[in-house]
């Protein structure tokens, strides 16, 4: 059996819609890996650069609410139980590819599952393209002031070999800074390229992404 890899969409698209968007990536990493594309269970708007060309897809879908939460209920969202039966039901997932709210997705489920295995890692690697952080309602993720902002780094950082792009154009690139703080720094790699708040389109850097995870995978 090949190695799996969950793939999580970003907010206000769809399995479909992120299978396109991630459709180098795709066939980079389909070398290695076979893809589960995983869907968010929440209906809203369509998300950024959705539409138009992505009319008639609907629904659009997300994974949380984006809105500031109880400081008890910082480490769980709408979705997660969804993600969690996923992950055990159609597993076992050697990685997982996550795009903007989906990264945030991503965390929280990562965590989750280092804690279910008393801080042994659940997957061998993740990537996150674009991320946007867990700083739900919060104008500014740098600021540490924020109660939110400080109870939710306490909770601890991802232990799973972490990948992370980061587009210079991106206009969430303020968060997807503050987000590689929530991984191991011993753990990750941070790429920063040209572009805007999408999927890698260069053919060579998407297969050097794909190499990347094999090579993870493989133990090398």
């Amino acid at each position: 059996m090949r190695p799996k890899i969950l793939m999580i969409h970003g907010g206000g698209t769809t399995p479909d819609i992120f299978r396109i968007q991630a459709r180098k990536l795709d066939a980079a990493l389909s070398q290695f890996f076979d893809l589960h594309y995983v869907s968010a269970p929440i209906e809203c708007p369509a998300g950024p650069g959705v539409l138009p060309f992505f009319a008639g897809m609907e629904p659009f879908l997300k994974w949380m609410h984006d809105q500031p939460p109880d400081l008890e209920d910082l480490d769980t969202f709408p979705a997660l139980d969804d993600m969690l039966r996923v992950f055990h039901t159609e597993g076992p997932f050697d990685g997982v590819v996550a795009f903007s709210q989906g990264a945030k997705a991503a965390l929280h489920l990562l965590r989750h599952l280092e804690r279910e295995r008393g801080g042994d890692t659940a997957v061998d690697f993740v990537i996150t393209v674009c991320p946007t952080c867990p700083f739900q309602g919060i104008k500014d993720p740098k600021d540490r002031r924020s109660p939110y902002a400080k109870a939710c780094l306490e909770l601890g950082k991802v232990q799973t070999e972490s990948i992370h792009v980061l587009a210079s154009g991106d206009p969430y690139n303020y968060e997807s800074e503050s987000m590689i703080e929530f991984f191991e720094p011993s753990a990750r790699k941070v790429f920063r390229i040209e572009g805007g708040h999408h999927m890698p389109m260069d053919d060579g850097f998407n297969r050097k992404l794909a190499a990347m995870a094999a090579r993870i995978y493989n133990g090398i």
